[in-house]
């Protein structure tokens, strides 16, 4: 070993010393460009810190009550506050109430941690306590930073955590955190989450690896793409990654955010930090993704956020009740405290016009949103309330919150501006936006498919389409009693299939919509095309049977049972029934058989014949004028004579 290591050393010696000879002597030695290091997934450390009530020599320190930088919640101003619009269609600026900041519930004590990028705050969903206001100062370079306020922003996933947005560093080892509640009792399961995102080799060539600006084309919406640092090119794990597969159909409005924390970070640090925040996101709140669509640095840098973002509008958590139809890129900065840079400003005016010009998006216009109801999220307006807002908007020009800092909130006209030229630009250049493949064409679905499908299980097919790579198919569907979603908001069913049919499974008492667009062979998304919108039969242990009924089985019946009366008066009821459009009733009819009357939110709408001259199994369709929510309710005529009822379902459509 002593001798390898000699011979190694001798070695360098006499090359060093050889180059140093050539290059006193005059002669140019060719420049070797080295290999830039690539990028390559890291796995997060991720550390809790419980909090447990109001700690008592904490309280006692000097600063712990201190007011909170972000504290205020500041209201935007009128020309970009979101006004509310009533049913009349007249808009009138919504009322600026103080927030109520409640009572201390949790002071921790300045607790030492592992060396950590981002944090944030956490705690059970299901807790009773309303949680108002979060802070917490971390500790860099041994000093105790000024508390920082953090937002709360409401978004919630199945068996996932309520919690803040998250706060960055330039390298903290120590945290302290401060809650309060509307009544002053601490949420169950609060903590302080710490991230140490660890290190990429790529991390010191953040930027260099991005995925290439777009090339020349013909007015896709993707020529003005800037250059985008993809997920690998950041280090994303893709095992803390899950299935998140909602997606707007329309993109109407841009968030513009900023993330609270330092803004003395070096550049080599900013692929780090989007790490950082991705691990608090899904290991943290246990979201299946990144919040943001895109992120920035203050050096310019643009980084992919959620899976799909350079390619389709995934919705993201960028403003609880409006993330449906809308993106969030987030500055990454306090911009309560500095200014942004000339190179952030510009990275994202180019991303507000890259989508502007995709989405046919007037920067500098207004369009409408629906407040969605969105737990912890601060709207400045009510769930279902629609309100009128500029196409790029600030988060607290929606939602009680200071994002995104008073400083960048000055440069909104600048980004607007500079959007809008970008977004000129290209259409003086590329033309308008056209879609990079057509829309499939449908087959049209069978009776036994629409306006109900009568089995659990159907097959719906579409022409091929020139240029396609491949077919996306999607879907949004709602219980009989619930409300449809937005025709704006979709799950995707099927992310790529080659295909030309997709065969679903409908559970029992849905409406669904089904769609499918296809994908170009550089990615880029068709237009949607419906291939059907349907429901189903609603279970019978759903139907609320007043006396007299009786249940017979045959195999005449369609699913061999139907219910069965011959007393006048004697109703089934579908009680909370929403947005019904048609009842259709399934029975066998004889000539000694009855009739029925539909009655849907108190009025008739129709009297049903199942007196027909001869035998068989019937569909009877009860369109009504609109659509309509209430109790659907049949009810026998007196007459005498019996009538039997073997499927019931509430179509939208």
């Amino acid at each position: 070993m002593t001798t390898r290591v000699a011979r190694k050393t001798a070695r360098t010696a006499v090359t060093t010393t050889t180059v140093v000879a050539l290059a006193l002597a005059g002669v140019v030695l060719p420049t070797v460009s080295l290999p830039v290091p690539e990028a390559h997934a890291v796995a997060p450390d991720v550390e809790h810190v419980p909090v447990r009530g109001i700690d008592a020599d904490a309280r006692q320190q000097k600063g712990a009550l201190d007011d909170a930088v972000g504290h205020e919640h500041v209201a935007p101003e009128k020309s970009e506050l979101a006004k509310e619009i009533a049913p009349d269609g007249a808009a009138a600026a919504l009322t600026q109430n103080e927030p109520d900041e409640g009572d201390l519930a949790a002071l921790s004590e300045r607790t030492a941690t592992q060396d950590f990028l981002v944090a944030g705050v956490t705690w059970d969903e299901a807790t009773g306590s309303e949680v108002t206001e979060v802070a917490v100062r971390v500790r860099e370079d041994g000093r105790w930073s000024d508390w920082q306020s953090l937002g709360l922003d409401g978004v919630t996933v199945d068996g996932g955590r309520a919690g803040t947005e998250p706060i960055v560093s330039t390298g903290a080892d120590g945290v302290q955190a401060r809650v309060r509640t509307a009544d002053g009792t601490p949420p169950s399961g609060l903590q302080v989450d710490v991230v140490d995102p660890g290190t990429s080799r790529a991390d010191a060539n953040v930027g260099q690896d991005s995925d290439p600006a777009a090339s020349a084309g013909a007015g896709t919406g993707f020529e003005i793409r800037p250059s985008v640092v993809t997920r690998s090119g950041w280090g994303a794990d893709e095992s803390l990654s899950g299935s998140w597969p909602e997606t707007s159909k329309a993109l109407k409005a841009i968030y513009v955010h900023h993330t609270a924390g330092t803004n003395s970070y070096r550049e080599s640090q900013s692929a780090a930090l989007v790490r950082g925040i991705y691990a608090y996101h899904t290991k943290s709140r246990g979201w299946p993704d990144i919040g943001y669509q895109f992120l920035v640095d203050k050096y310019g840098n643009i980084f992919q956020g959620r899976k799909d973002a350079r390619v389709d509008n995934p919705i993201g958590a960028q403003a609880g009740g409006y993330n449906t139809g809308t993106i969030g890129v987030s500055a990454m900065g306090n911009f309560d405290t500095a200014r942004p840079t000339s190179a952030l400003l510009t990275a994202m005016a180019k991303v507000i016009a890259w989508k502007s010009y995709q989405y046919r998006i007037d920067p500098k216009g207004t369009t409408t949103l629906l407040t969605g109801g969105s737990t912890g999220s601060g709207t400045r307006a009510k769930p279902g309330t629609k309100v009128r807002v500029p196409t790029v908007l600030m988060h607290r020009t929606t939602n009680e919150t200071a994002c995104p800092g008073r400083y960048l909130a000055e440069k909104m006209g600048t980004l607007r501006n500079g959007a809008a030229s970008r977004k000129a630009a290209a259409i003086k250049k590329y033309g308008s936006m056209r879609w990079a493949v057509a829309a499939p064409t449908r087959y049209a679905p069978s009776a036994a498919q629409y306006p109900v499908q009568w089995s659990t299980k159907a097959t719906y097919k579409w022409k091929k389409v020139s240029g396609a790579r491949y077919y996306q198919v999607l879907y949004r569907d709602a219980h009989w009693s619930s409300d449809m979603p937005s025709t704006n908001y979709w799950r995707v069913l099927r992310s790529a299939t080659t295909a030309t049919s997709v065969t679903v499974n409908l559970d029992r008492g849905t409406a669904r919509e089904i769609a499918v667009r296809a994908v170009g062979q550089k990615y880029h998304r068709g237009p949607m095309t419906t291939l059907v919108r349907t429901s189903t039969t609603i279970m019978p242990k759903s139907w609320s049977f007043s006396s007299g009924w009786k249940k017979v089985n045959h195999t005449i019946y369609y699913g061999d049972y139907a219910y069965q009366t011959a007393t006048g008066g004697k109703t089934i009821s579908l009680k909370s029934a929403n947005q019904v459009r048609r009842v259709v009733l399934r029975g066998p009819t004889n000539p000694a058989d009855g009739k029925l009357q539909v009655l849907v939110a108190g009025k008739v709408r129709a009297t049903l014949d199942f007196g027909k001259p001869r035998d068989g199994d019937r569909v009877f369709t009860v369109t009504l004028p609109d659509h309509t929510d209430g109790t659907v309710t049949l009810r026998k005529v007196s007459d005498g004579k019996k009538v039997r009822i073997s499927q019931i379902s509430l179509a939208r459509w």
